[in-house]
């Protein structure tokens, strides 16, 4: 049976299959065992099938409708998630999901601004189209549109699958937002956001002590009285943006301001494909040449 379960894994992770929905059907022949061993009067299978049932019962309710851990697996949320990050996402955030589908069986609660949220962008899904993902493109000049669309083309074709890839980012717009992004400076709805930078000793700090590369730093960002700190090293000091963000859609940019994918790069995300709010860091695991430490365990800004 443990041989059976690493084929079972492996096929999920080959198949990209929601891991919610292969729970809800195990946990469906769990209870069908159960019954078939009480109309047959088989009482070992009765007996194994009710003590799976119940297991797999629990796992599934807590991980749809409590918490549900992920690792962080990229650098683009540092310093405040770095890789080997353990975190715990709250799936009742923004409304109840019925397991591994985007339909709701509670009212949607909508994100807030620095929400840091997990989502399925749209380039990662094979069935969205540019103009869902940017539906302001004809606002857009001819230059701006033409780049846009190369660019999230390019990371469908390369990204894309059936059910899509979870990110963490933080949310900077919702619906009905201005947003301008020049450099790091960004304008929310004409005021712009505070931005302080630290100082290098406590920068190290903040990557557990390496030192600072060159054109490297970190700014405390103010976001409606909500502090978080973000990475910067002078490659997109240069960059512009502006959207008005649609109604049902949400703009996210990684802290990680220099190497992060995020609506820069691919527009915004729908709130249909919200997953959850990361809330709290659990534990840390950078490799399994290293050892799982709680040092770095804190409530996620």
């Amino acid at each position: 049976m443990f041989l059976v379960a690493l084929v079972i894994l492996y096929r999920i992770f080959v198949l990209n299959i929601d891991f919610g929905s292969v729970l809800v059907v195990a946990t469906l022949l769990a209870a069908f065992s159960w019954v078939l061993g009480l109309i047959l009067t088989i009482e070992e299978l009765r007996k194994e099938s009710k003590s799976y049932f119940i297991i797999l019962l629990a796992i599934t309710f807590i991980r749809s409708f409590a918490y549900e851990p992920y690792q962080i697996p990229s650098r683009s949320m540092v310093p405040g998630l770095q890789v080997g990050d353990f975190v715990l996402v709250n799936k009742h955030a923004y409304g109840l999901k019925f397991p591994g589908t985007n339909y709701l069986l509670t009212k949607l609660k909508k994100p807030e601004r620095n929400d840091v949220a997990v989502f399925v962008p749209p380039h990662t899904l094979c069935d969205v189209s540019p103009l869902q993902a940017r539906p302001d493109l004809g606002a857009l000049t001819t230059q701006q549109s033409q780049l846009f669309l190369n660019k999230f083309l390019k990371l469908q074709e390369d990204r894309c699958t059936k059910n899509g890839i979870k990110y963490v980012k933080r949310v900077i717009g919702i619906p009905g937002d201005e947003v301008e992004v020049k450099g790091y400076e960004i304008w929310i709805n004409g005021k712009k956001l505070k931005q302080e930078v630290i100082s290098d000793i406590d920068a190290e700090s903040l990557i557990d002590g390496e030192p600072l590369i060159d054109g490297e730093s970190f700014l405390r960002e103010i976001i409606d009285d909500k502090v978080h700190v973000i990475r910067t090293l002078g490659r997109k000091e240069f960059n512009q943006h502006k959207w008005t963000v649609p109604e049902g859609k949400y703009l996210a940019i990684g802290d990680n301001r220099d190497n992060s994918l995020d609506s820069r790069d691919w527009g915004y995300f729908s709130e249909d494909t919200l997953v959850g709010k990361a809330e709290y860091i659990w534990l840390h695991w950078r490799s399994f040449s290293d050892a799982p430490t709680f040092t770095r365990n804190q409530k996620i800004n």
